[in-house]
């Protein structure tokens, strides 16, 4: 009935949230490409293919979705993944797919019924995208929007100027609780600073995110001193959905 833990049969789930423009795609595909130096990168895109960008500097494999953002169309697109032998697949962006739990609630009121009922029903759709993001057997990397915000920082010319800042991602609330690991990028800076930490790999420490950084984690991953010879748990991820 129970065995031994072991790091090496968890499967990375990773969140990057910064505000527009501080680099989350290329930070992901980075940090994908250190985890895996030699493996096969998934990107599922709903940023209007901008990860197509960036196909001279890395070697991936992208499916652009579009609008409705559907669960079903998360789930289709991870099976493939997984049936396919993907190592690492990219979200970009997750926060599309809480958009579309709440575009889902919002079809139901309009039909009319009680609005909390309405919710417990959306709320299923929600655990389907948990389910496909973080249950399944490879690692994944979601980058969220953060809602943007402009503060007026003194300079060192003692004059006021803007700048934009992410505050708190766009997903449903505590969303962050769910992940491994959650970096924030600054969106002017392009630094990054987890807010947490399950590796206990960075501290309050600000880095840009690398190659090296996707390999200090799976380092972290794959170091251990567990019995020789012990073998992975796995798990078989049903991800049945209903149609609606």
């Amino acid at each position: 009935m129970f065995q031994k833990a072991r790091k090496q049969s968890a499967y990375l789930k990773i969140a990057l949230s910064g505000a527009s423009g501080a680099g989350k795609t290329f930070s992901a595909l980075r940090l994908a490409r250190g985890l895996v130096p030699n493996g096969k990168i998934a990107v599922i895109d709903t940023e209007n293919g901008s990860s197509n960008l960036y196909a001279s500097q890395f070697d991936f494999d992208v499916t652009e979705i579009e609008p409705p953002y559907t669960i079903n169309k998360l789930i289709e697109a991870t099976k493939y993944a997984l049936n396919n032998d993907y190592d690492v697949i990219i979200q970009d962006s997750g926060s599309h797919w809480w958009e579309g739990v709440l575009s889902y609630k919002k079809s139901l009121d309009d039909r009319g019924g009680n609005s909390f009922a309405n919710w417990q029903t959306a709320n299923e759709h929600y655990k389907l995208y948990l389910r496909a993001t973080l249950a399944s057997n490879v690692h994944t990397i979601v980058t969220l929007r953060s809602k943007t915000e402009y503060l007026l920082q003194e300079n060192e010319k003692g004059k006021f100027t803007p700048k934009k800042v992410g505050l708190a991602p766009i997903h449903r609330d505590g969303v962050e609780y769910e992940f491994s690991c959650v970096l924030d990028i600054s969106a002017s800076s392009h630094e990054a600073q987890a807010t947490k930490d399950r590796t206990n790999l960075f501290g309050d420490s600000i880095f840009m995110i690398t190659e090296e950084t996707g390999a200090r984690i799976m380092q972290w991953l794959n170091d251990s001193d567990d019995l020789q010879g012990a073998e992975p748990s796995s798990t078989v991820i049903g991800m049945a959905h209903n149609g609606r």
